[in-house]
């Protein structure tokens, strides 16, 4: 472009020809330069965002105004699923699991108005598992006020909700234990009276028959005294460990419960070899074996077979080996809602008479012992009952450390 000061200056002319004339947009080179920067920049932050989103663990999809799904990223993938391919054109009914659909529909009503939409609720993954999320409705609206679609962006919560159960089930762990030290403390006195009134009823007897009947007391209250002051207070571990003979610890633990037993119709057999030990906390072990020979009793109280097997069991990667100890019932089993929060505190299935505590305390003592335990079970007709197996590593003698 020749200038009135007759220089020259590169410029860039955009020419519109019209009928009767022509309009003409010129630019100076500098200008072009920035408008084509300007270009560049807003084309790198355009796909920056595109990256971020195609990126993003957290799903990021777009839906028609009609709910049907247009794009999809990989985070929408990792938590559903579906590749783009499958899910494009669906309806979002596919995202979520049936008994929530009639929130999310009423949310995206919300949205016809201009309100964003936000719930925690349940996903449904392409192989059907549930999964918890947390969803955020964004609206996509033109002029006048019409939705022409809507975004959302979806959070895999499922990690979160664990945490919070974990800091609800620490709050019943409190709970329990300022609920056993005031049990502990407040029945402590009595039970003292009470045994010190059997020991002087002990020495005035002579009767063998009463003799008898007032040593079964003393052992029994020996038995509600540990208790007390054990059981209820079960992350509080003894000592130290000793080497435990097994079958005489089961024919003690069966001892309590043999009267009951034989009034209830059911047959108890116990297999253990002679001379087998284990190396663990004599009053934990005992605990743990009465709340599953108490469990399997309320399950047979029509009669049926209670069955306490003891077997050492060799692994080469273990010196000594596994102590395997099994107790099994022909109950009434549990169906798979039921044995799946079994270990949970406070969930029982006795009403007011199960406190909830009996496996969960079990399993606690059971880890304490360097052991596991797993529950086998069928509700099945001719085949009901349940299996509790625990193992625990054998360092059977007495020169094993504790």
């Amino acid at each position: 472009m020749l200038l009135a000061d007759h220089t020259h200056r590169p410029v860039l002319v955009n020419a519109v020809v019209r009928e009767s004339d022509m309009l003409l947009a010129v630019f100076s080179a500098k200008q072009r330069r920035l408008y084509e920067a300007e270009l560049l920049r807003a084309r790198r932050e355009s796909e920056q965002v595109v990256e971020i989103v195609r990126r993003s663990s957290d799903a990021i999809i777009r839906f028609s105004a009609e709910g049907l799904i247009e794009s999809w990223n990989n985070g929408a993938q990792q938590i559903f699923g579906y590749r783009i391919e499958e899910c494009r054109g669906r309806r979002f009914d596919c995202l979520f699991a049936p008994d929530v659909l009639a929130d999310v529909s009423e949310g995206i009503s919300n949205l016809r108005r201009g309100d964003e939409f936000m719930l925690d609720i349940m996903g449904l993954r392409a192989s059907g598992e549930q999964v918890d999320i947390s969803m955020s409705l964004t609206p996509h609206m033109e002029a006048p006020g019409t939705l022409v679609a809507f975004s959302a962006i979806i959070r895999d919560i499922t990690a979160r909700k664990r945490t919070e159960q974990a800091l609800i089930q620490n709050e019943k762990l409190a709970s329990v234990g300022r609920l056993a030290s005031s049990i502990a403390h407040e029945i402590n006195n009595p039970l003292e009276a009470v045994t010190n009134l059997l020991y002087i009823l002990a020495s005035s007897v002579t009767d063998p028959k009463q003799k008898e009947l007032v040593d079964t007391a003393q052992e029994e209250l020996a038995r509600v005294s540990h208790i007390a002051t054990h059981t209820l207070r079960f992350h509080k571990q003894s000592s130290r460990r000793t080497v435990v003979d097994l079958r005489a610890l089961l024919e003690s633990v069966l001892g309590l419960y043999r009267a009951r037993l034989a009034n209830a119709g059911v047959e108890a057999v116990v297999k253990c070899e002679s001379g087998l030990t284990l190396r663990c906390y004599e009053g934990e072990l005992r605990q743990i074996l009465v709340n599953l020979i108490s469990n399997a009793f309320d399950a047979m109280r029509s009669g049926g077979r209670l069955s306490v097997r003891v077997r050492e069991v060799s692994a080469a990667s273990i010196a000594g080996g596994r102590i395997h100890i099994l107790v099994a019932d022909t109950g009434t089993g549990m169906p798979p809602d039921i044995l799946s929060r079994v270990f949970e505190p406070f969930f029982s299935t006795k009403g007011i008479g199960g406190t909830g505590l009996g496996l969960w305390i079990a399993r606690d003592l059971v880890t304490k012992n360097d052991g596991t335990i797993s529950i086998r079970t069928s509700t099945t007709s001719q085949r009901s009952g349940t299996a509790c197996m625990l193992s625990f590593k054998n360092s059977g003698s007495e020169n094993s450390s504790p």
